[in-house]
Order: C-alpha cells, then sequence, then structure tokens
C-alpha cells in the first residue's frame, strides 16, 4: 500500500517540530541549575537569534510551509530565553578563587581583540560587496519579483549565519578543552530536528527544480549544520571528563 507523500511530509514535520518544542529546554534548565551561561557561547546564541529573524521573514514571504514559518517564530521565544539568562546570571557569576586564576586569561583575550580600525574596514567592505551582489543580481530580482526576492535573500542570509554560528562554540570548546555548561542533549536533539526538517520538506512534492529552489537555502541552512552539530557532540565524546 502506498503512502501518501503529504503524510509522510507533516510526520517529518510534526517530528521536527516536537523536537524544537523541546531542543533549548535542557540548555536552559542546567544554565538554571548552575546559575550560569559559562561555557556557553554568547556569539552562538546571538547569531543563531539573528538566524531565526531572517529564517522567520523569509518563511512569511515566501509563504512556505506551515511548520517552516511556526519553527522561526518559536525559535525566536527561545532564544530570548536564553539571552535573557546571560543577562540575568553573568552580573550575579561568584568572584571566587577560581574565577581570580581566570583573570589573566581573560586579560591576554581582551587584549588579543581586533582593533577597531580594522573592524571598520571590514564593515566597509561588508556593504561594498552586498551593493556590488545586488547590482550583478538586479535582473534577477527584476524576474523574479522583489518579494520572493527579498524571501531568497533572507533565507540565504539565515542559512550563512545558522552556519557561521556554531564557529564561536566550536573553537570555544577547542580553547578551553572543554564542554562543560552545554548540554548535549540539545545537540542531539536539534541533530533529529534538523534532519526531519529537510525530509519534512524534501517530501512534501516531487523534487522538481522549481521545487528545490524555493525550498534551496532552508535546506542548506538545515543540512548544513548537521555536520557542524556532530562535531560539537564529538568534543563532548573528546573532552569528556575534562572541566573548565
Amino acid at each position: 500500500m502506498m503512502v501518501d507523500a503529504t503524510v509522510v511530509s507533516e510526520f517529518f514535520g510534526y517530528v521536527s517540530l516536537a523536537c524544537w518544542v523541546f531542543v533549548l529546554v535542557p540548555q536552559i534548565r542546567l544554565n538554571y541549575q548552575r546559575k550560569s551561561c559559562e561555557g556557553v557561547s554568547l556569539a552562538f546564541y546571538t547569531l543563531w537569534a539573528l538566524g531565526d529573524l531572517f529564517n522567520l521573514a523569509g518563511a512569511i514571504l515566501d509563504n512556505l510551509l506551515l511548520t517552516a514559518i511556526v519553527l522561526p517564530a518559536y525559535y525566536i521565544l527561545t532564544d530570548i530565553v536564553v539571552l535573557g539568562q546571560f543577562y540575568a546570571y553573568c552580573p550575579r557569576c561568584p568572584i571566587d578563587e577560581e574565577h581570580m586564576e581566570r583573570q589573566p586569561l581573560i586579560a591576554r583575550t581582551d587584549k588579543k581583540s581586533m582593533p577597531w580600525p580594522i573592524k571598520a574596514v571590514l564593515a566597509v567592505v561588508a556593504v561594498v560587496f552586498c551593493i556590488v551582489v545586488l547590482g550583478l543580481y538586479s535582473e534577477w530580482i527584476v524576474q523574479m519579483g522583489v518579494r520572493r526576492a527579498v524571501a531568497q535573500l533572507c533565507g540565504y542570509s539565515s542559512a550563512a549565519v545558522y552556519l557561521s554560528a556554531y564557529v564561536p562554540q566550536i573553537l570555544q570548546n577547542y580553547r578551553l578543552k572543554s564542554t562543560e555548561g552545554l548540554s548535549a542533549l540539545m545537540f542531539i536533539v536539534v541533530t533529529v530536528a534538523n534532519i526531519t526538517y529537510c525530509l519534512s520538506i524534501l517530501t512534501a512534492q516531487p523534487p522538481t527544480h522549481e521545487y528545490l529552489s524555493k525550498y534551496a537555502s532552508w535546506l542548506l541552512g538545515a543540512s548544513g549544520t548537521i555536520l557542524l552539530e556532530l562535531i560539537i557532540l564529538y568534543q563532548f565524546y573528546l573532552y569528556r571528563g575534562n572541566s573548565n
């Protein structure tokens, strides 16, 4: 007996939705228990929240599947909770002997921060690059329509931000040789969520060129991060038993 493709797509979509509803709960609970966000990269969650905003905007503008709209809207709510924990717990970190021992390391890190003139140059280069890209693809934007073009740009911007968001957390784990403060369960669930999210899109309709091009950026953002999530899970195994 043949199974309706819509039923299969909805099944994967609801599994993905269930995972995303639960995904940040382990990390939020761990932060609450420790009364600290130490070990968690602020850049990771900040970029993740930015990616969610692009994701939601693009999904609405391009009239994607309901799950593709509901998920980023829920992500943003959970992002706010985690970022709120950074605000709530960081000022309350106890200044104990262990904290004092870390001060020289923090000071050295601050000294190696990128000078503001370099940051300004990079910002200008980024703006010029965006202008050049818009100029090169102006004909494509006119042919596709402004609404659809903006939706696709939001989608690809979301994918780029998602992919870059994991880098600070991976580098921080590598630098500290520890994953203390991170929830392994969260990264397991997010991996399953991304896999089922991709499957929900790929099984919804026959994979025609038009259909795949519409969802290409969202598939890139979800499937591309799976490898990065597996890297972090490997770091949990590699640095098991270590502490900051």
